[in-house]
């Protein structure tokens, strides 16, 4: 893990801001500007026009219970590119990767637990390159206004 978040923006320090792309920075400020005084904010109220340079590295996923599974919901063009298709549906700890599964669903856990955006390091398995590197900028999202941890969006950026 590089950086777990806070519900403030203004604890976001400029070492961490270096660790994000543009486009995570771009989603994560969006993100603080839904934040509702309590809880998190609806995931209904995500604009994708809003955040438009990132769509295609977002993936969002619906968390199963209290965090035990994620189900992929929306896939962004360029994870679908490097990952593969038809994710959609799909629990992540019957797909993803059995090295990566607990660690992700440990973040996913904790998240479900305590609302703040993360931002972790890993390497996913493509379908031509072996494996490339990320960054991913996971944020909760509530079923409504002020709720608890049902969704969450992640933004990548992936090495070269």
């Amino acid at each position: 893990m590089v950086w777990k978040g806070s519900r403030q923006v203004e604890d976001l320090t400029d070492a961490v801001a270096r660790e994000m792309s543009a486009d995570q920075w771009m989603t994560l400020t969006y993100w603080y500007r839904m934040l509702p005084a309590e809880g998190l904010p609806a995931r209904n109220r995500f604009d994708p026009l809003e955040v438009w340079s990132a769509v295609a590295r977002i993936v969002l996923f619906e968390i199963v219970g209290q965090g035990e599974d994620v189900i992929f919901r929306l896939v962004g063009e360029d994870f679908e590119m490097r990952a593969g298709s038809g994710l959609r549906g799909q629990r992540f700890s019957e797909i993803g990767n059995p090295a990566q599964v607990p660690p992700t669903l440990a973040i996913v856990e904790e998240m479900y637990r305590d609302g703040r955006p993360i931002l972790s390091a890993g390497s996913l398995a493509t379908l031509d390159r072996g494996y490339v590197g990320y960054r991913r900028l996971a944020m909760p999202f509530a079923e409504e206004d002020g709720g608890p941890a049902r969704y969450i969006l992640c933004c990548y950026a992936f090495d070269r």
